[in-house]
């Protein structure tokens, strides 16, 4: 996973949509998709530091944001990261709740009540959310992944009382009724048709999950399954928000012109009266072994829409508590190392040399509470076949777990993740998301704060054992975008 790769993903929020909504005032998103380039635990993304010939400056010269925090006696957790250049706010609410808490039998659901909380209570009827953010000039959305589920809003730094007013209120006052949850259960088919049944290559990506994690919550798509999605009702979705809806499983987050001396009074009066539910979260059940059943059998999906295609690889990795920060971090390096869309080792094999392929590139998802994932594609050009894609990959692979890597490259490795930052640092937004992202993942701001030190760190001599640690066959699958008749 980059620097790079985050930072795309966050400052399209706003923008990106997932869902065929019945009104046009909310577009969500769920984010288990093949394509989208899933977060970074490259947290550097979010300083300042410079790297030069494989030097780096002293850590007293990274520029790290504020950030202050509190906690409400009925549990909400309170991180506010000051930044005065705009008179601009970001309000997030984090809840540790995301498609993998879903009880068995109801996939869907965390996205599905995403959708619900759009709609309306007796103080903010039905539809009047977005369009009061949107006549306050302001935008607003929300998300759904496998481990949390996180609303926003970015508003005029003196408007944030009416945003917390309403987002507070709708964290225990929300109308759920049979008309209101089948008209956004239709909503949501309408959603899958759209953006995986008819895309093939999401429909391989939730096959290849499905063999990758299987018996796990990971194998099920944050989106949910067709046939549970059909049989969602009213009163799963109560069920679902009287146990996940409170204070208790909540962050706030505040990131903008403002401080924690100014936000705590606001949340001490919005949030503050709201019940916790004393709920804790359900222990997941993690398998004991990575090893994945019949690892060498590749999965192929074959579809007339196919286009363009694809040869790709997951490899399932530890969870962030079984393996160090510092071999996540040196898999982050070889990431960029590897896949580079420009500079990248498979670009230079597959692209340049041997013409087989016209785009290529690598992404690690490791900051996840089960099994993260670090992953490798390439599409396939008239001029190659799968088996060639696979062996030059598997060379490539190879090389970085027999070669130490150049001192040059891993220089080149840091120096984009950093050029990254420096853009990050410019939106408010970003600091929003990673810092709430660490938290509803139970991870402290200081680890986020401390990972440039780390990363700025990291030995060739780690690269090459994180490539012998992480990228092991017997832990993969292997998956085959073919048209029909390929």
């Amino acid at each position: 996973m980059t620097g790079r790769e985050l930072l795309v993903k966050a400052q399209k929020l706003s923008k990106r949509s997932c869902a065929t909504r019945n009104s046009a005032t909310h577009n969500s998103s769920t984010e288990n998709s093949v394509y989208v380039k899933m977060r970074s635990v490259g947290f550097s993304l979010l300083f300042f530091c410079a790297f030069c010939g494989g030097t780096t400056q002293p850590a007293n010269a990274l520029v790290a944001p504020k950030v202050e925090q509190a906690r409400l006696d009925n549990g909400l957790q309170i991180i506010v990261i000051p930044d005065h250049r705009a008179p601009v706010v970001t309000h997030m609410v984090w809840y540790r709740v995301g498609s993998a808490d879903e009880p068995a039998g109801k996939s869907g659901i965390a996205h599905f009540f995403e959708h619900l909380m759009f709609r309306g209570t007796a103080t903010f009827p039905d539809g009047t959310f977005s369009k009061t953010v949107a006549a306050l000039g302001g935008q607003d959305n929300a998300f759904t992944s496998y481990d949390y589920t996180a609303y926003f809003q970015r508003i005029a730094a003196d408007k944030i009382e009416t945003v917390m007013a309403m987002e507070a209120d709708r964290m225990r006052n929300l109308i759920v009724n049979a008309e209101l949850v089948a008209i956004e259960r239709d909503v949501i088919l309408e959603e899958r048709a759209q953006r995986v049944d008819t895309n093939p290559g999401a429909l391989l990506s939730e096959k290849l999950r499905a063999k990758l994690h299987a018996g796990a919550p990971y194998s099920v798509p944050v989106i949910g399954w067709r046939r549970e999605i059909e049989q969602l009702n009213d009163a799963d979705a109560s069920a679902f928000y009287a146990r996940y809806y409170a204070p208790d499983n909540a962050i706030l987050v505040v990131a903008g012109d403002t401080s924690l001396a100014d936000i705590l009074p606001l949340a001490r009066k919005y949030y503050g009266p709201i019940a916790p539910s004393n709920t804790p979260r359900d222990m997941r059940t993690i398998p004991e072994s990575l090893q994945v059943t019949d690892a060498e059998t590749p999965v192929t999906f074959r579809d007339a829409r196919v286009t363009q295609p694809l040869w790709q690889r997951i490899y399932k990795l530890p969870t962030y508590t079984d393996a160090t920060a510092r071999q996540f971090a040196a898999l982050d390096l070889l990431s960029e190392i590897l896949g580079d869309r420009a500079l990248g080792r498979l670009n230079k094999s597959l692209v340049v040399d041997e013409g087989i392929s016209s785009a290529t590139g690598s992404w690690s998802d490791s900051l996840r509470i089960d099994n993260g994932e670090f992953a490798i594609y390439a599409t396939l050009e008239l001029t190659g076949t799968m088996a060639q894609i696979e062996t030059r990959v598997n060379a490539e692979i190879l090389r970085l777990k027999n070669e130490l890597v150049a001192e040059s490259d891993l220089a080149r490795a840091r120096t984009q993740l950093v050029a990254d930052t420096v853009y990050a640092r410019d939106s408010q937004q970003s600091m929003a998301r990673i810092f709430g992202e660490a938290a509803a993942l139970g991870l402290s701001p200081d680890t986020v704060r401390d990972w440039p030190n780390l990363l700025a760190d990291i030995t060739a001599q780690e690269v090459r054992d994180a490539a012998r640690l992480f990228l092991n066959p017997a832990h993969s699958v292997t998956g085959h975008l073919l048209e029909n008749g390929s």
